[in-house]
């Protein structure tokens, strides 16, 4: 019995001492992250971030513009810039055909074209939808992602242009996201799945599913950001 013991103690030992050799002198072994450690450090990373260009494709029931439901909105693409600048295209589609509307907003004021004159207008704040509330750093989606989803999930890794990405899951409450999507999204929980850069934790892609809209069609946000710090310039085209 002793021998056993004995040979069981030199055998942790020599495990032990394999692994501090393999860390190198310095290392410091940390525990794999849980899911909802993951999303809060990809929301970090992105909320850091001074710049970035996004993409979003709407699809499922429509998202209109308009407190009219005249203008359903198709995509938006645009530019944020730190602290409170971003500039954005939506695709709208009405009974006449395809158009788009261009915003800027700056400084707590916000600007958009006519769909119908394409003049230059200013918004009353909290009119319309606006990427400097989605984005913004207190209350915007990289501070949700700080603060906890429901129901985190870790589904793994998957490559994307080369890159190693972490691909995450959860839900959000429906309330968190109707005040920054200009009620856009949240009629009932929120899907959410999130990839992020293995490397930067910064988001490359987030796909959300407002599973309250429609049981079989469900008004769907497929969110790209790229081009992080990049140079981006944001002009106020009228005065206000």
């Amino acid at each position: 019995m002793r021998i056993t013991m004995q040979y069981r103690h030199m055998t942790l030992f020599l495990l032990l001492l394999m692994l501090t050799a393999c860390a190198g002198p310095g290392s410091v072994f940390e525990p794999t992250p849980t899911p909802a450690e993951y999303i809060a450090r990809a929301g970090q990373a992105t909320q850091a971030a001074q710049s970035f260009n996004f993409a979003i494709e709407l699809s499922g029931k429509s998202v209109y513009s308009d407190a009219a439901g005249l203008f359903a909105i198709r995509s938006i693409t645009g530019s944020v810039k730190r602290p409170d600048g971003a500039l954005a295209i939506l695709k709208v589609k009405s009974a006449i055909g395809i158009a788009e509307v261009r915003t800027v907003s700056l400084a707590g004021k916000q600007y958009f074209t006519n769909p119908l004159t394409r003049q230059w207008q200013c918004l009353a704040p909290g009119t319309a939808f606006d990427p400097t509330v989605l984005f913004d750093s207190q209350r915007g989606i990289g501070a949700l992602f700080q603060q906890g989803i429901e129901r985190p999930a870790n589904i793994g890794q998957e490559t994307i242009d080369g890159r190693i990405i972490n691909h995450l899951r959860g839900t959000i409450a429906a309330e968190r996201l109707r005040t920054i999507s200009g009620n856009a999204l949240g009629a009932g929980p929120v899907a959410l799945d999130l990839w992020a850069d293995a490397r930067t934790n910064r988001i490359v892609k987030i796909v959300m599913v407002d599973t309250a809209t429609d049981t079989t069609n469900p008004t769907t946000w497929t969110m790209t950001i790229s081009e992080y710090d990049a140079a981006v310039e944001v002009r106020a085209p009228v005065e206000c």
